[in-house]
């Protein structure tokens, strides 16, 4: 689902249909002025071969349960439609879960930096994070940190910051650990550009942090800070450009703050 910002930075991701609330279109945004996010941008116009393999890996693993199935195996009349729908089905519960399960988790850490009540099932992984962020950008107080800040660029674009403050721009993300994990291995360069065009977005100068969170025993934290942020910013931004041409819409406005 694509993501939209009004140009004060507040999100629209829904608008009120004929049938009801629904999720915000292109159209809609074309009607409004509304601007992109930088996943939206971002995931229309690059493709991601780490998250296909990914999603082949799973889809093919889904199809490897139907074929052994009990209730398949062996039958004459089993047909390859019916157990592609099924293994489809299974997938997409799969990812369900797994972007759910993301979800949770990225409340929680909004409640826990907010200063708000956090489920003792989630304390755990809260203070995992806050104890990695005192650790690697210096010791500092819940209030130092902004949750979940939202903001929209003059070149046309926004985003929503899962936390940032003076100097740091950080983003979670929800792993499965396997033996000896590596942050090296997991920071992709989506992520890189991710965080850069975060960082840009709220006026630059800050360091770009990924958290790796481990769902696992122990909920364990990795850090990745990405060093070369001019050239992922740059890639965001030459990914900008060629999506204005593709939807041939340009969203880019002026900024009365800066005028």
């Amino acid at each position: 689902m694509s993501h939209w910002y009004d140009k004060e930075g507040n999100p629209k991701y829904e608008v009120l249909g004929k049938s009801g609330v629904r999720p915000t279109t292109l159209r809609d945004a074309r009607k409004a002025g509304w601007v992109p996010s930088v996943s939206t941008v971002w995931g229309e116009v690059v493709s991601k071969p780490m998250l296909n393999k990914w999603k082949e890996d799973e889809l093919a693993k889904c199809m490897w349960k139907q074929a052994i199935s009990p209730d398949n195996f062996g039958k004459q009349d089993a047909s390859y439609e019916a157990a592609y729908k099924s293994a489809r089905e299974a997938f997409s519960q799969e990812q369900q879960a797994v972007m759910n399960r993301g979800t949770v988790i990225h409340d929680h850490l909004e409640s826990y930096f907010k200063g708000q009540e956090v489920d003792q099932k989630y304390m755990m992984i809260c203070r995992n994070v806050h104890d990695k962020l005192n650790e690697i950008c210096g010791e500092a107080p819940l209030s130092s940190w902004v949750s979940e800040r939202s903001f929209a660029h003059p070149i046309g674009y926004g985003g929503k910051i899962d936390l940032c403050n003076e100097d740091w721009v950080v983003d979670f993300k929800t792993k499965k650990f396997v033996d000896k994990p590596s942050a090296k291995k997991m920071a992709y360069d989506d992520y890189g550009v991710q965080l850069a065009a975060y960082n840009q977005g709220i006026g630059k100068g800050r360091r770009i942090l990924n958290l790796f969170i481990d769902i696992g025993e122990g909920n364990q934290v990795l850090e990745w800070e990405f060093e070369d942020v001019a050239r992922y910013e740059e890639m965001f931004n030459h990914g900008l450009s060629l999506w204005k041409l593709m939807k041939q819409y340009d969203p880019s406005f002026k900024d009365q703050r800066l005028m």
